[in-house]
């Protein structure tokens, strides 16, 4: 029996493969699949026994365990089949070598592994701040995008760090280097260097965040995600804009939602001479304070602004919080307005001019003087 085992299918010096060596590599198989599924069963149950589900966290624990489990097999097989020599061999193979930097097979594989696991660190990291976040209500969406964005600039630039180091790169000749280029391509690339640094400036003070409704050379729309260069905003026709960061910095905006989530807006009323401005300034009033959309505990004013050629003009102020949708609220109001004034009689005035002619004077053409 142990004859049978151990025939050999390949002898060499760095590798012998033996029929033993496929077993366990089969068993090594079978067992991954059945803690595979196992473990997707456990954290099937887990995540849906939770008072919310949460899709994305699922899949994340999905992929991490995964990838964990199918890791720690790889690992196991190699050293039962004793291919440890055999893949010191394969990672050793050098593929570059500049100056004194040798370039491998096994340290790109490190570098792969890196970014895999700042990949999943960040997701994981990303998980747990909404998670954190989402008891706090002084932290909203915008200040937990942030947090997150920075968080993840900080974790790639110690993995490019690492990776750098991994590989023998000395990282004062890379500072150098990347000091005397800066300073040749800045002279280029200003724009660039405006927008990068604007980008900070937004994620760092946050003048503007994720969630927030601008107002931008009589664009309103709402930031979507803000990135280290451009920002990405939302416009009310569903169509998205790539704004660079310096225009936020440099150009004037308008925040709607920035220090507090009330906003006010207005609306123009014009009447017909004649009309009963008690009775306008009550509707006008009434017709604001009913809507749903418009905030009971700030004052709504009505203010009687001019006296027009062929009208009177007034102005309702009213605060409303769904700043997004201030068009239909505002719609709503006058379609209000217009039903009460319909019902008290009160008149929209149009354009109108008195020509009066005078019976006594002479045109030249009838040859009176």
């Amino acid at each position: 029996m142990g004859d049978f085992f151990n025939y050999s299918f390949y002898d060499s010096d760095v590798f012998n493969f033996t029929v033993g060596n496929i077993l366990i590599l089969l068993l090594i198989i079978f067992l991954t699949r059945v803690i595979l599924r196992i473990y997707v069963v456990f954290i099937h149950r887990q995540i849906r026994a939770l008072d919310v589900f949460d899709f994305e966290r699922e899949q994340i624990f999905l992929k991490v365990g995964r990838s964990i489990i199918i890791a720690l097999s790889l690992v196991i097989g190699v050293w039962s089949l004793g291919l440890s020599d055999l893949l010191s061999l394969i990672f050793g193979y050098e593929l570059v070598k500049v100056h004194e930097v040798s370039i491998t097979l096994g340290k790109i594989v490190v570098i792969a592994l890196i970014v895999v696991f700042t990949r999943v660190l960040s997701r994981l990291i990303q998980m747990l701040l909404k998670k954190n976040f989402s008891r706090k209500t002084w932290i909203d969406e915008g200040k937990e995008y942030t947090i997150y964005k920075l968080t993840k600039y900080a974790l790639y630039g110690i993995a490019v760090l690492i990776a750098f180091t991994s590989i023998g790169i000395d990282m004062k000749l890379i500072l150098a280097g990347a000091g005397a280029l800066l300073v040749g391509l800045g002279f280029g690339l200003q724009h660039l260097f405006y927008d990068l640094i604007s980008g900070l400036i937004i994620l760092f003070e946050g003048p503007v965040k994720v969630g927030d409704v601008i107002e931008i050379d009589g664009l309103v729309a709402r930031v979507q995600q803000i990135d280290i260069r451009t920002s990405k905003v939302m416009t009310r026709d569903g169509k998205y804009i790539i704004i660079p960061n310096s225009n936020l910095t440099s150009e004037r905006v308008v925040n709607w939602s920035h220090g507090a989530t009330l906003t006010r807006f207005s609306i123009v009323v014009r009447v017909a001479f004649g009309s009963d401005t008690t009775a306008v300034k009550d509707i006008l009033y009434n017709c604001a304070l009913r809507h749903p959309d418009v905030s009971k505990n700030r004052e709504i004013i009505v203010r009687f602004e001019h006296f027009g050629e062929f009208y009177f003009e007034f102005v309702v102020f009213f605060w409303a919080k769904k700043t997004w949708i201030v068009e239909t609220t505002q719609s709503e109001i006058r379609l209000e307005i217009d039903r009460q004034f319909r019902k008290n009689g009160i008149r929209i005035p149009y354009p109108q001019r008195d020509v009066h002619f005078d019976r006594n004077e002479r045109s030249p053409e009838s040859g009176d003087i």
